[in-house]
């Protein structure tokens, strides 16, 4: 009886499926994620240098912290970002931009993870 259960092949695909399956899904989703991950980073980057670069050269178009922070959610390809993320300020190296954003990580079968994005960027004042 113990050898012919032993033989017995009937199911192992399913076995094995049950076994690698989470593990691929967790694969698939965490490739997707990354790359939306890179994507918000690489936006958000994006707009605080094309913020700071108006708040130095273009004083029409970006003349007060309000407007220049309006212009870094224009310019944050395509992402949902609230105005108060950007920061302004004057430094020794000309008008600094910088945003600090929270990305939550969520891939299915793990608890989601929150990842701060930190993005920095001076052009000088002429």
């Amino acid at each position: 009886m113990i050898r012919r259960l032993a033989r017995n092949a009937e199911g192992t695909t399913a076995v094995e499926f049950a076994l690698t399956a989470p593990l691929f899904i967790i694969m698939v989703f965490s490739i997707g994620q990354f790359g939306l991950f890179l994507w918000t980073r690489l936006g958000l980057q994006h707009a605080v240098d094309l913020s700071a670069r108006c708040a130095s050269l273009l004083h029409t178009t970006c003349p007060d912290t309000g407007s220049i922070q309006a212009y870094a959610v224009e310019q944050a390809y395509g992402l949902k970002i609230d105005p108060s993320v950007f920061s302004v300020n004057k430094d020794a190296c000309g008008q600094n931009v910088t945003a600090s954003y929270t990305y939550t990580i969520a891939i299915p079968l793990l608890p989601s993870v929150p990842v701060t994005i930190a993005a920095t960027s001076c052009f000088p004042t002429y």
